[in-house]
């Protein structure tokens, strides 16, 4: 049965790299004649020659260069394993990167990320707010360590490869200020909603997606003056004059307690449900600051369903 140790196969990457025994002793603080020894004893487990002397330097023969690329992922899973148990000793550290889209970016993670810094003061958390599809693209390019997103449609695929949480539901409904001729109705209608200046939410969200299918199905034209990429900017552009909008219903809370927003129902609709995910990758290695935080997610949306 062979049994080979990690330092083994180091010390077989290492001369790949640097082509001396000097220079590897160096690099892993040895002496030369234990580096040596250690070579001659995963030729001896191997059962045939892995290192080579050419022109005053040390190479690996074919079968060596075979081991290669599995002694540099053994190698490279042991120093990731290594960093994974150590992080768990001491989880106060570390840096996260959140991206989540406005919604969910503006109004409900800066609360939670709070309490979670407070939690552990020494970690460092980078929260990006981009429209929905660009955080979908920066969680495919591995630029973010967890994705927050909303979607009005089933999941389709968008997080196919992924590991991926639903964490809540909300509405979206027409908002409006409390002077807007809509305060005084109880329902409404596409038609009337065509003839209402209309601010459109940024390009790649959610919500402007929902919007435009929508308007496609009751066949109206919405008389989109404006478009913002900023759901607060939205909500005040929306109570400071007579345009109206669609916004999800958590994010007005606020707004509808203090009675500078008004909304109704979106008319003509079986479904404005906008769902939320959480989404992160796969692989078994993952640091422990960003599965605590995920622990912590799931557990604060456990105690407030």
């Amino acid at each position: 049965m062979i049994t080979i140790n990690i330092l083994k196969l180091m010390i077989l990457v290492y001369i790949e790299k640097y082509k001396k025994v000097t220079d590897v002793a160096k690099e892993l603080n040895m002496k030369q004649p234990s580096v040596s020894f250690h070579m001659k004893s995963l030729e001896e487990e191997m059962g045939t020659v892995l290192f080579e002397s050419k022109r005053g330097r040390m190479v690996l023969t074919e079968a060596g260069k075979a081991l290669y690329p599995y002694a540099l992922k053994i190698t490279g899973l042991a120093a990731e394993a290594k960093k994974v148990v150590r992080d768990y000793a001491i989880l106060d550290k570390g840096t996260l990167h959140i991206g989540a889209d406005s919604t969910i970016g503006t109004y409900l993670l800066p609360e939670l990320i709070s309490i979670f810094s407070n939690k552990y003061p020494g970690t460092r958390l980078q929260m990006t707010i981009k429209p929905t599809h660009m955080i979908h693209q920066m969680l495919q390019n591995q630029d973010i360590d967890i994705a927050f997103c909303q979607s009005s449609l089933p999941r389709q695929g968008i997080f196919d490869g992924f590991q991926h949480e639903h964490l809540w539901e909300d509405d979206l409904v027409v908002i409006f200020g409390p002077t807007h001729p809509f305060s005084k109705l109880q329902q409404l209608s596409p038609q009337l909603i065509a003839k209402q200046f209309f601010i459109q939410h940024a390009e790649g969200s959610c919500i402007k997606e929902f919007i435009l299918a929508w308007s496609n199905v009751n066949v109206i034209h919405l008389w989109e003056r404006i478009q913002m990429d900023s759901p607060e900017a939205v909500k005040l552009a929306v109570s400071h004059n007579d345009h109206i909008s669609f916004f999800p219903r958590k994010g007005i809370q606020a707004e509808l307690a203090q009675g500078t927003l008004m909304c109704l129902p979106i008319p003509e609709q079986t479904n404005s449900t906008l769902s939320s995910y959480m989404a992160y990758p796969p692989d078994s290695s993952q640091s422990s600051l960003r599965s605590e935080f995920v622990a912590f997610i799931k557990e604060h949306m456990k105690a407030n369903l």
